[in-house]
């Protein structure tokens, strides 16, 4: 779309997305209601992929979600500056691997993606990739409609 320089949905890749995620549904309820991964954490990693994605309703609802799971200002700052290296390794890790897999639109380097699921394990790291794939689905729904209303003009900002 001539102008629009984010990511968004074209109809097949929708329809690919949410068969997707809705055949990994039990897994993704599974990795919200077990806690291995804290609902500070995961906002995080939210917040990460969203920054690469740029969606403003996700970054809008995740700052607030991310502040009220206790996630600071500061660090909510530095996640949506692309600014990860004060975090401790635990979380750096994910974040970094989060915008990596966001800014490869979920094809990340089989290296990278070898070393943080051995980092992580395999139940962790893929509890990190529910949120990532949920959040990622998220981001281009937004796009996609800020899409929509930048062809109809009724949004100037193309960013």
């Amino acid at each position: 779309m001539d102008g629009f320089k984010k990511r968004y949905y074209t109809p097949r890749a929708f329809w690919r997305d949410l068969r997707v995620v809705m055949a990994g549904m039990p897994g993704f309820r599974d990795t919200a209601r077990s806690g291995r991964v804290s609902r500070a954490f995961a906002e995080k990693i939210m917040l990460a992929v969203t920054e690469v994605n740029g969606c403003r309703y996700c970054a809008y609802g995740h700052t607030r979600m991310a502040l009220k799971e206790g996630v600071s200002p500061e660090e909510i700052e530095k996640i949506l500056a692309a600014e990860l290296g004060d975090f401790p390794e635990e979380e750096a890790v994910a974040l970094a691997f989060a915008q990596h897999w966001a800014e490869t639109a979920g094809q990340p380097d089989p290296e990278a993606e070898r070393r943080f699921r051995e980092y992580y394990g395999p139940t962790i790291s893929g509890d990190i990739l529910n949120w990532m794939r949920m959040i990622s689905m998220g981001n281009l729904m937004g796009n996609t409609l800020d899409a929509i209303l930048y062809r109809l003009g009724l949004r100037r900002s193309a960013a």
